[in-house]
């Protein structure tokens, strides 16, 4: 299986079939979608940097003829990975969160604290080359967790049990692909540059990260809701 096989067999089939099933049962509507839309966007300009700098870095890579060609260093599937999985982290949102109340927006500074221990945790990850690939992680979420938080807390506090289980299965589901997508050579890790401590052959930077980008797109269109005043 080359990357573009796992790409529409375990991103896109579910994301047209969820989709489809929150259409049928009108849990999205215009303002969902647009929601959706301008993460997949904020998500594609906001990864690619990242992505390329970690290739470049050797902290990933791909066997030769497992993708179609590259931009940068990072291979096309992977743009169509980071849009396919924003949106089917938001069909999945919607699925289990649609027509629900999100409270109103406010500013509160104390929300940048949790997110300032993050990054500050992957700095300190940076100072040994075991931790590269967690510290990067987790520098690079700096930043959404601080906006989210800082703008949002209290409406994400309110609203967890609304975004928590389709946060919790999509995070677990992901994982499992990416499991089998290491198992079958598509992609691997670079041992130099992880702690080690795998799930399985699932190491645990992994499931940091979907973690944390799944945890991006369903708090973002939490928000979105809320600043749209959504009932």
């Amino acid at each position: 299986m080359d990357y573009l096989e796992f790409l529409l067999i375990f991103v896109g089939i579910p994301f047209a079939v969820v989709l489809l099933l929150v259409s049928r049962l009108g849990r999205i509507n215009g303002t969902s979608v647009l929601g959706i839309l301008i993460l997949c966007l904020i998500a594609l300009i906001y990864t690619t940097p990242w992505d390329n700098y970690l290739i470049m870095r050797g902290v990933w890579t791909y066997p030769e003829g497992a993708v179609a060609g590259t931009l940068g260093y990072v291979p096309i599937e992977e743009y169509g990975f980071m849009v396919l999985q924003t949106a089917l982290a938001g069909v999945t949102f919607f699925l289990f969160a649609a027509k629900k109340s999100f409270g109103r927006l406010s500013f509160n500074p104390f929300g940048l604290l949790p997110a300032a221990l993050v990054g500050g945790v992957g700095l300190a990850c940076l100072t040994i080359e075991k931790g590269t690939y967690a510290g990067l992680i987790m520098v690079w979420a700096f930043p959404p967790l601080a906006l989210q938080w800082s703008v949002g807390g209290r409406v994400l506090l309110r609203s967890l049990g609304k975004w928590i289980v389709p946060w919790s299965l999509l995070t677990l589901y992901l994982c499992l692909a990416d499991s089998y997508a290491i198992a079958e050579g598509i992609w691997s890790l670079n041992p130099i540059t992880r702690s080690g401590l795998d799930f399985g052959n699932l190491p645990i930077e992994e499931a940091l990260f979907f973690a944390f980008t799944n945890l991006f797109v369903m708090q973002g269109l939490c928000l979105w809701q809320a600043w749209r005043k959504v009932p």
